[in-house]
């Protein structure tokens, strides 16, 4: 994870000198942003915080729930990131999107589920396992990891479109907070990673590097998506790159695709072209649709009333016309 973020940084601030054009601008934009202003930077710290706290109630929902069932309650998140967005981003769902988002729930937790359908024989645990386990704890871990979820995605969101702020600044808040707090768990660990005696970066070969690189990019990316899109269609994006995956499991690794998994992969392209053509009407933040507006009332030009911005104006007939026109002849 924090070689992951390092490199996320490194990014960032390459394509923010790129933007800026000047390394002098770059770092004065980034002291005014981090240093300067250290309430702006904490806002930042909210997300990041919210991210560990739903991997830690991950790693407890696992401990007690079976991997299916966890798999197919995790994509509630989906849901808990589209009520997110209308509370807290004033977004308008129809009913036919919240139904996509159900089904594209569905259709995930069935293809994430599909692909332990291979495991399942080593999958079973003994009888002291299921006795530590606890079903309360597991559903109400998971349900509060979706939550966590939804929360960090949609603030995250609102903190890169409510401010002029650059996206790469932002990037580099999200990175430093990432690297801190990445930093704890191998401080931790560090005398258990010098008594082995082969250092920290025992194992980064070429594939390792690789994955790294693609996390930092996708990091990047997901970035990008939200703050041009939402953090819904974020979520039929990676949904959508779940197939894809699949699909080249297909070519490069002889995947095998089974009955559930093209069930829940239908779900997913019908639930996101559901998604996509449903008609919307989209008002900007606070505005209200209003009835009785003046701009949309036809004027009569020429007419003296016209002055009277904010009374009603009068609707031009055919009646008036003519009655206007024959007052017209008599005082000619």
């Amino acid at each position: 994870m924090v070689v992951s973020e390092v490199v996320k940084l490194v990014l960032s601030t390459a394509l923010l000198m790129q933007e800026e054009d000047s390394y002098g601008s770059v770092w004065i934009v980034v002291n005014r942003k981090v240093l300067g202003d250290p309430l702006d930077f904490l806002r930042i710290g909210i997300p990041a915080g919210l991210y560990v706290v739903q991997n830690n109630l991950a790693y407890i929902a696992t401990s007690h729930l079976e991997a299916a069932t966890y798999q197919l309650l995790y994509q509630l998140k989906i849901l808990t990131t589209a009520i997110f967005s209308v509370w807290l981003l004033q977004k308008r769902l129809s009913l036919r999107q919240w139904m996509s988002l159900g089904v594209l729930c569905l259709g995930v937790g069935l293809v994430q589920i599909s692909s332990l359908e291979g495991n399942s024989g080593s999958s079973g645990s003994g009888a002291s396992d299921d006795e530590k386990r606890n079903a309360v704890v597991g559903l109400s871990a998971v349900l509060a990891a979706c939550c966590s979820s939804g929360a960090a995605g949609v603030y995250f969101e609102m903190v890169l479109k409510n401010a002029k702020t650059s996206v790469w600044v932002r990037n580099i808040q999200l990175s430093l907070f990432g690297v801190a707090i990445g930093l704890l768990p191998v401080i931790n660990d560090w005398p258990d990673i010098q008594a082995t005696g082969k250092g920290f970066w025992v194992g980064y070969n070429t594939v390792v590097w690789s994955v790294v690189l693609l996390q930092a990019v996708g990091g990047l990316a997901v970035a990008m998506v939200v703050k041009y899109a939402d953090n819904i269609l974020k979520g039929f994006a990676t949904s959508l790159s779940i197939l894809f995956s699949c699909a080249v499991s297909y070519v490069l690794f002889d995947f095998r695709a089974s009955f559930r998994f093209m069930v829940g992969g239908l779900l997913i392209l019908g639930a996101a072209y559901a998604y996509g053509s449903a008609p919307t009407k989209v008002l900007p933040a606070g505005a209200l649709p209003t009835t009785n507006s003046t701009s949309a009332m036809p004027r009569v030009v020429g007419s003296s009333e016209n002055t009277n911005f904010g009374g009603p104006q009068p609707v031009l007939t055919s009646h008036t016309r003519g009655k206007e026109d024959a007052e017209v002849e008599r005082a000619v």
